[in-house]
């Protein structure tokens, strides 16, 4: 894996805050953009805790309590430290935390399923138990010839991992043969390459727009995200109008 900076796509909106108390700040995280600090990337100075902390959002006491890769969108839950960020952690760590996630990939995913596969986590190859349910939303079929086939098949689907590993969602749907368009570490290379000539712009499609958790002052709280704004263009060209659908019940 390469550790350039300038070999990253850079983020192509700003962030957005969602919420801000006292305890708890969530973030919509535009795509390629880190969300703290990581050895792959010492050298790049823009990432998500940076940019809350030149805003004077948090100070230097609050960190991320989950992460999501950097080419993904979406919700990011920051805590200040102490008893509010270990009780957040402790959710994530338990896998009581509702998490939803959409995604646009290749071929049509023709019915709700479960992937039950182990993964590796990020610092550790041996594999633990992954379990992601996949509700497909909508489908497009496009008369363009992609790879050998006359038409191109692709669908929005509803991610809802139960576990969190490492590019977990982006694993399991290539374990599908179902690859995110967007994906350069696991997807479908002559698709991705597609999308970047006739679409604007190039982000993962993947985003993370619903978070269901247990705020430290021991209410329930749900927060949303809405596509982005660089998503928007695929989804008018199939069809599928810019509603948080996916995010339903």
């Amino acid at each position: 894996m390469s550790t350039r900076t300038e070999d990253w796509p850079k983020a192509t909106r700003p962030h957005r805050l969602v919420h801000v108390d006292e305890q708890v700040v969530v973030v919509d995280k535009p795509s390629h953009l880190l969300v703290h600090r990581t050895d792959l990337a010492l050298q790049d100075p823009d990432n998500l805790r940076e940019r809350l902390l030149a805003e004077g959002v948090i100070d230097h006491r609050w960190h991320p309590v989950n992460r999501i890769d950097r080419p993904t969108s979406g919700l990011v839950l920051f805590a200040r430290g102490g008893e509010a960020h270990r009780m957040l952690h402790e959710q994530f760590a338990s896998h009581r935390v509702e998490k939803r996630y959409v995604a646009i990939v290749r071929g049509w995913l023709d019915a709700p399923c479960t992937v039950d596969k182990p993964l590796p986590t990020s610092h550790n190859a041996l594999p633990k138990d992954a379990s992601t349910d996949f509700i497909p939303r909508a489908h497009f079929e496009w008369p363009v010839a992609i790879t050998r086939y006359p038409t191109s098949r692709f669908s929005l689907v509803e991610c809802r991992p139960s576990t969190g590993r490492y590019h977990q969602i982006r694993l399991h749907l290539r374990h599908l043969r179902h690859p995110i368009i967007g994906d350069s570490a696991h997807g479908d290379k002559p698709h991705n390459r597609f999308f970047a000539d006739h679409f604007t712009h190039r982000p993962l499609y993947l985003h993370a727009g619903h978070l269901a958790i247990r705020h430290p002052d021991g209410t329930e709280r749900l927060w949303k995200s809405p596509l982005p704004e660089d998503w928007q263009e695929v989804m008018e060209t199939f069809g599928w109008g810019t509603e948080t659908a996916f995010l339903r019940d």
